[in-house]
């Protein structure tokens, strides 16, 4: 066996292993089989996207088969969390970086891929998406960015070495010579420093970029790696078809339970809290028209006044400085309040509570980045509820929680409609359909599934 993998060609070593998953990894395998798999030589390592699966043979050739076995594995569940095909972000190597580490939580491979904790530096970071390394990610990088860069600056990084290990685009390489399929075998002759397990590959390429280490850095690979990932409905479909096969059948062969829920997640689309926002801002829009000259009738034209229409919206935000509630967690919430100042709401009342609203309303003409908040005690939402019954002019009214306390009673008020906004999906999960008599509910951030 060992002797007829190393004599075989870049393709037939893929087939080997794929045709291996039919039995035993059906998922994988039904993965795997959706794509075409094209040889392409300007590529440094392997890639999927637009319903390819494209790969270097020198790349395929330099692997043993245990490694072979793991990066085509890793490309599978790639494919199946769906990042080629609906997790487009604006930084390519960002984006091939947090799905890396996705995937590598989900499969734990020997590969030279860290974990979120090694990158990110806490335990916290484990078991997280894709979309909440990217933003951690790019916060981090934003972060370290330097002010500018100054060419005669001593200490600034050398932007020559820098260049020289990103890949570039697999349009602007030029095609290494490439040997054809029958001299494969002859180059596939096994050192004689080898361990046992190596199947006769060579230890290693003379291309840099042919490695597992340039598999798994996305400074050189990341571009050229993420270049063909697009929005395809269609095949987002088929791939969640598979996956709802392989819940129905229990065909998840090794998948194990973290990839499991990862997997079952894709299956469900993610609540966007701002078309939450933009229906509860669109259902408490209320206006004012008044008569004016400086506006001609539509019917007489300037012979009669014509009609204004003014925003009259009075939108009330309360935000729960309770303990639970961190810095980060408030300022996110705060962070909202902007988004209702670019139409139709000309300003909004901000109160604070925890066990009892806490301050007089502020009332908000543009959007702030900073506010001085008291209190930090418990959570009681029946202030809140007792405040818009006092004051029955407001049109909405949004909360804005960790969600840890009892459901209040229902107002007295019905004219006031309210959105309860959840700091995270934990708490909306908890909380939600307790609270779906008084409101509509979101959340802010996604938490791991």
């Amino acid at each position: 066996m060992s002797q007829s993998f190393a004599k075989s060609s870049a393709r037939e070593r893929i087939t080997q292993v794929v045709e291996s998953w039919f039995l035993t990894e059906p998922l994988l395998f039904a993965a795997w089989t959706m794509h075409d798999v094209v040889e392409r030589p300007s590529l440094a390592t392997i890639r999927v996207g637009r319903g390819k699966i494209e790969f270097n043979p020198d790349f395929i050739r330099s692997l043993r088969r245990d490694q072979l076995r793991s990066v085509l594995g890793f490309e599978a569940m790639r494919i199946l969390l769906g990042h080629p095909y609906a997790r487009q972000q604006p930084k390519a190597e960002l984006s091939y970086q947090a799905s890396n580490l996705t995937v590598q939580e989900c499969l734990r491979t020997k590969l030279p891929i860290p974990r979120p904790r090694d990158v990110l530096g806490d335990e916290r970071f484990d078991n997280q998406y894709f979309e909440f390394y990217y933003r951690e990610l790019a916060e981090r990088a934003s972060h370290d960015e330097p002010a500018d860069d100054d060419p005669d600056d001593p200490d600034a990084p050398d932007s020559s070495k820098d260049d020289s290990s990103k890949q570039e685009p697999s349009g602007d390489r030029a095609d290494p010579p490439q040997p054809d399929d029958e001299g494969e075998a002859g180059q596939d002759s096994p050192d004689e420093n080898d361990s046992d397990d190596s199947d006769g590959q060579p230890s290693g390429s003379s291309d840099a970029a042919s490695t597992l280490d340039a598999y798994s850095d996305p400074d050189r690979v990341g571009m050229e790696n993420t270049g063909r990932w697009d929005n395809d409905d269609l095949k987002r479909d088929e791939i969640n078809a598979a996956v709802r096969e392989a819940a129905q059948s229990d065909g998840w062969g090794t998948v194990g339970g973290q990839a499991k829920e990862q997997l079952m997640a894709t299956l469900h689309p993610k609540l966007d809290y701002r078309g939450v926002l933009r229906n509860f801002r669109q259902s408490v829009l209320s206006v004012r028209r008044r008569l004016t000259r400086m506006k001609p009738s539509r019917r007489y034209g300037f012979a009669q006044m014509g009609s204004r229409y003014d925003f009259t919206t009075k939108l009330l935000f309360a935000v729960d400085v309770s303990g639970s509630m961190g810095h980060r967690d408030l300022q996110l919430g705060f962070s909202v309040v902007s988004h209702f100042f670019r139409y139709g709401v000309e300003s909004v009342d901000v109160i604070w509570f925890d066990e009892d609203v806490r301050c007089e309303p502020l009332t908000l003409r543009r959007a702030r980045s900073a506010f001085e908040v008291s209190g930090r005690g418990g959570t009681n939402f029946a202030p809140v509820i007792d405040y818009i019954d006092q004051h029955r002019d407001y049109d909405g009214l949004i909360i804005f929680t960790d969600g840890y306390a009892p459901v209040p009673p229902k107002p007295q008020n019905t004219r006031t409609r309210i959105l309860w906004l959840f700091k995270d999906e934990a708490t909306h999960r908890q909380m939600h359909q307790g609270l779906r008599p008084l409101g509509r509910a979101a959340f802010l951030k996604e938490s791991a599934r």
